[in-house]
């Protein structure tokens, strides 16, 4: 969402395209030291759930802060720094619970369903925007979707103990 939303919520705010397309790039910069970081962190620490819980809603309390006041600069770099800790960590744990024989289909589906959601993800968030008539409700639907990553989490745990373990 913020990659998607971000520029046009700046240019509401008054910026530029190109600086408001600027300073939302940082994110990305950012973002690709922050997965490496977490998922450092996940090993080193050995609690890779609580670094996706942790990172999540950062990330999310990070987008309310974006999207509803006006400390632009700080507030990017926080989310770049921020964004990527729960990758890792989120894009293993199918692999923790697949039996070996059933791994390939299942990280299939797991995939399948990572890209519909990253699909649909920014049309809601577009029609949030366009609904609410400001770029800010589509990063307040990507903070909900963050929000709900924990949920998802003690759901997917439930469901991982009913399995046989690996």
């Amino acid at each position: 969402m913020i990659l998607s939303f971000g520029p046009s919520l700046f240019v509401e705010r008054g910026w530029t395209i190109t600086g408001a397309g600027s300073i939302v790039s940082i994110v990305l910069w950012l973002s690709v030291l922050s997965v490496a970081l977490g998922g450092v962190a996940a090993d080193r620490l050995k609690r890779p759930q609580t670094i996706l819980v942790t990172g999540t809603i950062l990330f999310a309390g990070l987008m309310l802060l974006l999207a509803h006041a006006s400390i632009a600069f700080p507030t990017v770099i926080a989310i770049g720094l921020v964004s990527g800790l729960s990758a890792g960590p989120m894009m293993s744990l199918p692999a923790h619970v697949l039996q070996p024989a059933t791994r390939a289909i299942g990280m299939g589906i797991f995939y399948t369903i990572y890209y519909a959601a990253m699909m649909l993800g920014p049309v809601i968030g577009g029609a949030s925007a366009k609904w609410s008539g400001s770029a800010a409700a589509a990063l307040d639907c990507g903070a909900l979707a963050l929000l709900a990553c924990p949920l998802l989490l003690l759901l997917f745990n439930r469901i991982a103990q009913a399995v046989p373990p690996v």
